[in-house]
């Protein structure tokens, strides 16, 4: 890896890896890419203000001389216009494809999620990577990750010489996330689908950025699940948090969440499809990680819900 490209660079995690990728002695050139500015300066990256559907981004490729793509440009925030954001997770995706490979990009490592398997009452106890793709079609961002999964995986078929490593990453906590799931964990009183528990598995922030280091120096093709070890029950999650949780019937706490996010509520940043990922089951089995890719997470998932708890109360 000599030149790398940051797609997304100007959010909290593609900035987080940037400036893991500055400390990097073989890179001579690191490219950050986003349409925001970022709100901070990084010595040793070049920022270029772009969007990843634009045509004339493989320019920016070429001239560059890259040879290294993470990308992690993709909608996480649920919006209300679902046109524009299937445009910029699946649209923008095939652009960035389209235009690596024809500016001799060598590799690159796309960020999906275990969300891309879906929540599903069938679900085996651990998703293998060769799972089927079931993200809950009415929770866009799962859907997308799912379709956008297939795209990456279907491309990489079809180009053989460019090394394209997928991860799929659980929910990323830690002490600078700050997202629609941060939250939500940390609200004081969260209403539940009563009748359901599952277990669910956090990644700490850290050891997502390492993996990306991991994935691009292995060169390794495929798709990889990367989570801490061990799982949590969602009510441990409630418990550590402190949040008071308010179990309400499945037929009554759908269509609430919905009108809810149908209305645009205030503090409502999800619609009620996403109730599903805290209803049923997505545990992902992370064994091929380890064994082909070596990475082992330094936290496990209890932990990393624990530094994340302790870095709010420190704040």
């Amino acid at each position: 890896m000599n030149n790398a490209c940051i797609t997304g660079v100007s959010g909290y995690l593609g900035w987080k890896l940037a400036e893991r990728l500055v400390e990097h002695a073989d890179l001579d050139i690191i490219l950050g890419i986003d349409i925001v500015e970022p709100k901070a300066s990084l010595k040793g990256l070049k920022f270029r203000k772009a969007d990843i559907r634009d045509p004339d981004i493989g320019g920016l490729f070429r001239r560059n001389s890259i040879d290294t793509v993470f990308h992690l440009a993709f909608v996480v925030k649920p919006i209300h216009d679902l046109r524009l954001m299937f445009d910029i997770d699946y649209n923008g995706t095939r652009n960035i494809l389209e235009k690596a490979y024809e500016a001799g990009v060598k590799r690159m490592v796309a960020i999906s999620s275990t969300l891309a398997y879906g929540a599903h009452k069938d679900n085996p106890p651990r998703l293998k990577e060769d799972a089927p793709l079931r993200g809950n079609r009415n929770f866009p961002y799962a859907f997308h990750k799912a379709i956008v999964d297939r795209l990456v995986q279907r491309f990489a078929t079809e180009h053989p010489q460019m090394v394209i490593t997928t991860l799929r990453p659980c929910t990323i906590l830690g002490p600078g996330v700050n997202n629609y799931v941060s939250r939500m964990l940390f609200m004081p009183v969260v209403l539940s689908v009563s009748g359901y528990n599952p277990h669910v598995q956090l990644l700490h922030e850290r050891d997502f950025i390492e993996a990306c280091l991991v994935a691009s120096d292995m060169e390794m093709k495929g798709a990889f699940n990367i989570a801490g070890h061990g799982t949590l029950r969602v009510s441990d999650i409630a418990s550590m948090t402190g949040a008071r949780p308010i179990p309400v019937p499945p037929c009554i706490l759908y269509p609430l969440l919905e009108f809810m996010w149908r209305i645009h509520m205030p503090g409502i940043e999800v619609n009620s499809a996403y109730l599903d990922y805290v209803r049923y089951p997505f545990v992902a089995d992370t064994s091929k990680a380890r064994d082909f890719l070596g990475f082992q997470p330094a936290y496990s998932s209890i932990d990393t819900l624990k530094e994340t708890i302790r870095s709010r109360k420190d704040a």
